[in-house]
């Protein structure tokens, strides 16, 4: 029988999680995957969760899903839960150590294509095995969720028609518009979705701080809204106004004696250019402009070189 696990939230109230083997099930042979199809053809919507294993507000949206299918109106609905070891070795006590086995699985996705072989991690090695679940998707939602307290974000790369998908599901409220990492391609970067001239769309919601409230509360929404929005023909309720920022930098750690000035919150707004944000070995960090957004600051777990430090980013649409 499948047993589901208990963590505290950030507020200190508990939450029961879905079960592990529940979560490795699936209906279509693939473990965690489940696929499910109207009578009438229409899109093919994808949503992803667990890319990360202790980023479970996604895998909780998604498994009630699973509990009870929606009855849609048209096309197809995947599901995909994608960090299964990593979510299996996931308890209260280490919940915060439980992003990967071996690297992190949003950043191997332009490494698939090569000859299988065991040198492989498991995160390539699983990658490969659900990509042919997504990679016909019209649609994909990618469920994650961040270290430090702040809003949803949607996370729309830099192609106009992700940025339309985001405004189609009307939420979150605020979209970021950016070039991924330097240390490798994330899920939603990848072609067909990466690429501007093809249809296909795609969306990572950062639905709040690991183990929130709001966290699991974004992501009911997110989920809800969007097979509403795309597979549904009735109406959504009315959509959250939505402002864009544009990320201009990834600021990428060069050394290990890179160190912020300051702790600096997700999501704070830097009011005045030149503003000294971190030192990276004898390099200064600095603010590029006037009210530069400070989008999801590494916290000092994860400071290491090539990994993505900060993204500095300006309001270019507004609610």
């Amino acid at each position: 029988m499948a047993t589901s696990s208990t963590i505290t939230l950030a507020s200190g109230a508990a939450r029961t999680l879905p079960p592990a083997d529940g979560i490795a099930g699936s209906n279509c042979g693939t473990p965690g995957v489940w696929r499910f199809t109207a009578a009438a053809p229409g899109p093919h919507v994808v949503l992803t969760a667990l890319i990360h294993g202790n980023e479970v507000c996604g895998a909780h949206a998604l498994w009630r899903v699973v509990q009870s299918p929606p009855t849609l109106a048209r096309g197809t609905l995947t599901i995909v839960c994608c960090n299964l070891e990593a979510y299996a070795r996931l308890d209260d006590a280490t919940k915060g150590d439980r992003r990967f086995v071996d690297e992190d699985m949003n950043r191997v996705w332009g490494r698939l294509d090569g000859a299988p072989g065991a040198e492989a991690t498991y995160e390539v090695r699983r990658a490969r095995t659900i990509w042919p679940w997504v990679q016909d998707a019209d649609v994909l939602l990618d469920l994650h969720s961040m270290t430090s307290p702040a809003p949803a974000l949607g996370l729309v790369g830099l192609a106009d028609k992700n940025v339309a998908f985001a405004r189609v599901v009307g939420f979150p409220a605020l979209l970021v518009r950016d070039a991924g990492h330097a240390a490798g391609l994330r899920l939603i970067d990848r072609q067909p979705f990466g690429d501007a001239a093809a249809a296909p769309a795609a969306m990572l919601v950062e639905c709040g701080q690991h183990f929130s409230e709001e966290a699991f509360e974004a992501a009911e929404v997110a989920v809800t809204r969007t097979i509403a929005a795309v597979l549904d023909t009735n109406a959504l309720p009315p959509a959250q106004p939505q402002s864009v920022i544009e990320v201009t930098e990834a600021v990428t750690i060069r050394t290990p004696a890179f160190k912020f000035e300051r702790e600096w919150p997700n999501m704070a707004v830097v009011p005045q250019a030149g503003t000294l944000l971190a030192h990276d070995g004898d390099q200064q960090v600095r603010t590029p402009y006037d009210n530069t957004y400070l989008v999801m600051p590494a916290s000092s777990h994860h400071i290491k070189p090539g990994l993505t430090a900060v993204r500095l980013g300006r309001l270019v649409s507004s609610a």
